[in-house]
């Protein structure tokens, strides 16, 4: 999601009347049968539902919040006595904190809908909490919106894993993908001679100097804690020089946290040189991860770090002036007015510079994507290819609010916004109004025009990175504000010539020592994975 890539590909869902009830699941879908399978679904029950109740959707600014707010609307109309509305942060800090601060509070003011990865925790530890409920059972239930098909075989079943937390529960669901990549200003690049978006860094550093020659901006990259969106980069080359260790730190058989469902993924995941694809599903074990780093099983200050971070020191000279501060809303303004050449970002900006590009008329301009670089020559420290995000953006969990007339009530709106009609809407909603669709659907059914996908190919990616593996080199700062911002303060030091790269290495690796050994004590990890805290 933005933000979640984190966000980082969510769809939001309007509404339209749909699917067939439960005696009619093999019905057409047409508006009158989705209409009587709604309101037989939500009016069952004693007097409890019957109260007029409120379920609170919370998202970011922008994602899919027109199409969200209209598939709420048309629900109340269905649900007379449900009012669902949409509750709006203005980006993600603001959203952890907010859902960190009520659920604190004991949790009765907090939103009924959250997104999963933007809670400030891990899925385990919120269901451990009893913050977020477990999904498993819900997930798999009929869904009287769509013929009866569950939400759980209503979305993309390769993304089925990712719905699963390390020890084997359903925690989320999931709504769309999420990407991200370079988008660039076609006419700029021509006016500077620039003829094909660049595959390698070599050459996307040559591309960068001549529009910084002409006296463009030649990259507006978010950077700033708020929006740290350089940080995908890390994680990709870190994705990309230790991506053999990842079945490591899975969770094995005889872990405390292995469950049949969970062995059942991660009992098929090798690591195979050449194939992208080798670790779809896989189910982290984070305890795993924090036993690598304490045996220092990768080098945080060896060759490849030193490669990569020298890489991105030298992309930074690209980066807009005040780059450390600048506000991700200004990039985009720098990006849309022409001021600068190529914007580093998640796929949910392609709706709204759609839009906008549609506003400017003449005034426009032709762009396109492309995806993350790889290095001209080969490097046995990044063997294969960089994989970039695709992954689940719209994670949607519900809050344990400890009410079974609220849950049923909130678990109701999710399979009407999950039933491929409701859905469709979303995204035309979304996308009509300028807002953030992050990517395609993983609601089956849904479908996006030719010119969406088109741009959509510069995020496509073969696999998906894994995250896990920057704790190895940065350390796991768990969304701390104070680490957050220490981290940050250390890179800037090395980017504008403070210290030196060995001096920056040393530096970084003491860091990650100390935010893992905080993130140990938080989790109450003993370093020991056939016990489970």
């Amino acid at each position: 999601m933005k933000k979640i890539i984190s966000l980082i590909t969510a769809l939001v869902l309007v509404m339209t009347v749909l699917a067939a009830c439960s005696s009619n699941s093999g019905g057409n879908g047409n508006s009158n049968t989705g209409t009587n399978a709604g309101t037989n679904a939500g009016t069952e029950g004693d007097e409890a539902s019957k109260e007029t109740r409120t379920v609170v959707f919370a998202t970011i600014t922008n994602y899919y919040t027109d199409g969200l707010k209209q598939a709420a609307e048309e629900y109340t109309k269905l649900h007379p006595e449900t009012k669902v509305t949409i509750d709006i942060a203005t980006d993600n800090s603001a959203f952890i904190t907010s859902f960190q601060a009520k659920m604190a509070a004991g949790g009765k003011d907090a939103p009924d809908i959250v997104h999963a990865n933007l809670t400030g925790d891990s899925p385990d530890n919120n269901l451990n909490k009893g913050w977020l409920l477990p999904l498993d059972e819900f997930a798999k239930k009929p869904n009287p919106y769509n013929n009866d098909v569950s939400i759980y075989d209503g979305v993309d079943e390769k993304y089925h894993p990712n719905m699963m937390t390390a020890s084997g529960k359903i925690f989320m669901l999931p709504f769309d993908l999420v990407g991200t990549g370079f988008y660039y200003n076609k006419k700029i690049f021509e006016e500077v001679g620039i003829t094909e978006a660049p595959t390698t860094w070599e050459d996307l550093f040559a591309a960068l100097q001549k529009i910084k020659e002409k006296n463009y901006i030649p990259l507006a990259m978010p950077f700033n804690i708020a929006a740290d969106y350089e940080g995908w980069m890390r994680s990709a080359f870190m994705d990309w020089t230790a991506r053999s260790l990842i079945p490591e730190i899975l969770v094995q058989p005889g872990d405390a946290r292995n469950t049949p469902d969970v062995e059942a993924v991660n009992s098929k995941i090798k690591y195979e040189p050449g194939n992208p694809m080798f670790d779809v599903g896989g189910i982290i074990d984070e305890e795993r991860v924090q036993i690598l780093a304490q045996e220092g099983r990768y080098d945080n200050q060896g060759a490849a770090e030193q490669k990569y971070w020298t890489t991105l020191k030298e992309l930074s000279k690209f980066y807009q002036p005040g780059y450390a501060t600048t506000s991700d809303a200004d990039l985009y303004k720098l990006f849309i007015s022409g001021k600068a050449a190529v914007y580093w970002n998640g796929s949910w900006q392609v709706g709204q510079l759609v839009q906008d590009q549609q506003k400017l008329g003449d005034k426009g301009f032709e762009w396109g994507t492309f995806k993350f670089p790889t290095y001209k020559e080969k490097d046995p420290n990044f063997p294969d290819e960089p994989r970039g995000i695709l992954v689940p953006g719209h994670q949607l969990s519900i809050v344990n609010k400890k009410d079974a007339e609220q849950q049923k009530r909130t678990e109701d709106f999710l399979q009407y916004l999950f039933s491929p009609e409701v859905a469709q809407k979303v995204y035309e909603t979304t996308l009509a109004a300028g807002q953030f669709v992050q990517g395609p659907s993983l609601v089956k059914g849904v479908t996006l025009s030719d010119e969406i996908n088109a741009y959509l190919e510069g995020f496509k990616v073969s696999g998906n990175m894994n995250g896990s593996l920057g704790t190895l080199s940065g350390g796991n700062t768990n969304n701390d504000q104070t680490l957050l911002t220490e981290a940050k303060a250390l890179q800037l030091q090395y980017y504008m010539d403070k210290i030196d790269l060995a001096e920056f290495l040393k530096q970084k690796a003491e860091f990650a020592k100390k935010a893992n050994k905080k993130f140990i004590e938080a989790s109450k990890f003993d370093l020991d994975v056939k016990t489970n805290p």
